[in-house]
């Protein structure tokens, strides 16, 4: 789910609901797209659509790609993004395929998140699919969950769908750098892909998969959290033990041991009062009122 800062103008992106039921059904990119912002807000009362902005990324592949491929070549240098998905259409056999980029900057090659799934001509034509909307300072000026209704005419049919989102205090960037995980633990560079040149997919990879769900699992939202230094450790420990497990020279004692290396660091990070904002408040009682003394009780969560 989207997080949205509260207060901002942030856009909610989507794609439309078919790429997620059938990526090979999939044979033109959006038009006419408009949204408009609905859920569960106390002053949400836009009910009237506004214009939605589309990926407007059209480009073709240079030269002939095969299947497996982790890349392909473009006409000319554009403006790429990570984590955006695009719809290559095969010039000769009209097979459409969805990939999705994986590093951001000005280029005439995309990297691609995963390996082509079918062999792709010269001359295809590369273009975006991101719907996004930008939504106004009232629409997010109260924290909560809410979603945005898209509407995108996609190979001449009028779809629906909408996107969730959540508006938050804060959110939390990633603090790990490359310099600071190859310090903690050299060995990951061995262990990383030989396209990961930066780390970077690593580190955003053990994120999702492990520090955001542990976050979660311990009662912690992500956004509470009061300093994003405070989990480089358990980051760095994570980025590791998820790249050991997919290396298959990897020996299973090594694994066993970063594993436990990881849990250390866990627990460790999880005691620190400097963790998340919500231990504090909940060990802080609210000030009694007048006649209710004797009912004032302090609470202490770990």
């Amino acid at each position: 789910m989207q997080r949205i800062l509260l207060g901002t103008t942030q856009s909610v992106v989507s794609y439309p609901r078919v790429l997620r039921d059938d990526v090979m059904r999939l044979s033109g990119v959006p038009t006419s797209a408009t949204a408009r912002r609905v859920g569960q807000v106390s002053r949400d009362s836009e009910t009237a659509y506004v214009a939605a902005s589309i990926d407007a990324l059209s480009t073709t592949t240079q030269g002939a790609h095969q299947e497996g491929d982790q890349s392909i070549t473009l006409a000319g240098a554009v403006a790429i993004v990570a984590g955006r998905r695009y719809l290559i259409t095969d010039a000769v056999h009209g097979r459409t395929l969805v990939v999705e980029a994986t590093k951001t900057g000005t280029a005439s090659e995309m990297w691609l998140a995963e390996p082509l799934l079918a062999n792709v001509a010269n001359g295809s034509a590369v273009q975006g699919l991101e719907v996004s909307v930008a939504l106004t300072a009232s629409q997010t000026s109260e924290p909560g969950p809410g979603y945005v209704l898209f509407r995108a005419t996609v190979d001449g049919i009028l779809t629906e769908w909408d996107e969730a989102f959540r508006v938050v205090r804060r959110i939390t960037s990633i603090a790990l750098t490359t310099t600071t995980l190859q310090h903690l633990y050299p060995v990951v560079r061995r262990l990383a892909s030989s396209t990961d040149t930066t780390l970077e997919e690593s580190i955003g990879a053990a994120w999702q998969a492990m520090v955001s769900p542990w976050l979660a699992a311990i009662g912690i939202l992500d956004e509470d959290v009061i300093t994003d230094d405070v989990l480089i450790p358990v980051h760095a420990a994570a980025v590791v033990l998820h790249l050991a497990r997919q290396w298959p020279a990897a020996d299973v004692a090594y694994v066993e041991r970063l594993q436990v290396a990881y849990d250390q660091t866990k627990a460790t990070t999880k005691d620190r009062v400097d963790l998340a904002i919500r231990s504090q408040l909940e060990a802080t009682p609210d000030p009694p009122s007048p006649g209710n003394e004797a009912k004032q009780k302090i609470r202490v969560t770990r």
